[in-house]
């Protein structure tokens, strides 16, 4: 039987760094030659963890050692300990990007990754090997401040996020929605009535299980006693999209995600101008001096310069 878990608060770094040692290397005497310490003191600081965290750790796999889920979880966490505490003890000039092994990870939507992930990875691999950029499906909004309080992500990407007094926002670009079809689409080049136009069979899209884009029209159109025909709703925009090139649906959508697909999609004409909206990158209060999350904010902000042909930025 197990022991039951110490308090977390007497966990020092040192218990930290073998942890991590430990998941990485998934080798008692390999975690210990990592860290110049010995063995046997590896052994003990193994015994440690498991008293500590009630979990082996490390179990016998098919070829060696292999480490436990909740070792490779709370290993995340003990990294994020460690870069968060040394910035916050004020070694700030020790960061190095060119040598940096940061984990960055980053809220964002099929949207956000297609259009513009691409150049801001493109700069980081040439020039910054060893940071590492993970994207998380977006969340609903009610979740979103406390995964950037807890620090389970860093930052976020996309449509700026509601009541959130605690976090910081800087606009990148402007975008605008519309409403997406194939090139050869009947609706194509017509004048739509509001009831033609909540007639066609639409597709919506919710990333986070809300219809940011839709909300203004959705008003429109309930105003004048008219509702969308809703026959597929998914949380993505690229499935969306592949679906319209291939059926009779149409879709709101961002306009720079249609040019993407080229000629294959067009726009059909809506009732009412859509409303630009801004795609913002968005961070906690706690993180705001950290130099690793200011430096990473200025990768991002500089990846996005490429793709603005022209559209207006809204700097704060």
């Amino acid at each position: 039987m197990q022991k039951r878990s110490r308090d977390p608060r007497t966990l020092d770094f040192r218990l930290l760094r073998c942890l991590i040692a430990l998941v990485d290397h998934a080798h008692i005497s390999r975690a210990a030659d990592a860290l110049a310490i010995s063995q046997p003191s590896m052994s003990r600081v193994l015994s440690q963890l498991r008293a500590f965290i009630a979990d082996p750790i490390l179990v016998k796999g098919e070829s060696g050692l292999a480490p436990t889920s909740k070792a490779v979880q709370l290993r995340e966490l003990a990294s994020r300990i460690l870069e968060e505490t040394h910035e916050l003890l004020g070694h700030a000039t020790d960061f190095d990007p060119r040598v940096s092994r940061n984990h960055f990870r980053v809220v964002a939507t099929d949207y956000v990754e297609s259009v513009f992930m691409g150049p801001l990875l493109a700069h980081l691999s040439s020039t910054f090997p060893n940071v590492r950029v993970t994207v998380v499906d977006p969340v609903h909004p009610t979740q979103f401040n406390r995964l950037l309080e807890d620090g389970e992500v860093d930052f976020a990407i996309g449509l700026l996020a509601q009541n959130a007094s605690d976090l910081r926002h800087r606009p990148l670009l402007q975008d605008q929605a519309v409403c997406a079809a194939r090139a050869a689409h009947r609706a194509v080049g017509r004048s739509l009535t509001p009831a033609e136009f909540a007639e066609l069979d639409h597709a919506v899209v919710m990333p986070n299980a809300v219809n940011y884009l839709a909300a203004d029209l959705d008003k429109h159109l309930q105003a004048q006693g008219l509702r969308l025909n809703r026959r597929f709703v998914t949380p993505s925009y690229l499935s969306a999209l592949h679906l319209l090139a291939v059926s009779d649906m149409v879709a709101l959508v961002p306009a720079r995600l249609v040019e993407c697909f080229g000629a294959r999609l067009a726009t059909v004409s809506m009732p009412m101008e859509a409303t630009p909206f801004e795609v913002c990158l968005s961070w906690h209060e706690r993180t705001h001096q950290y130099p690793a999350h200011m430096w990473f904010r200025e990768q991002v902000v500089a990846s996005f310069v490429p793709t603005q042909r022209g559209s207006k930025l809204g700097w704060s």
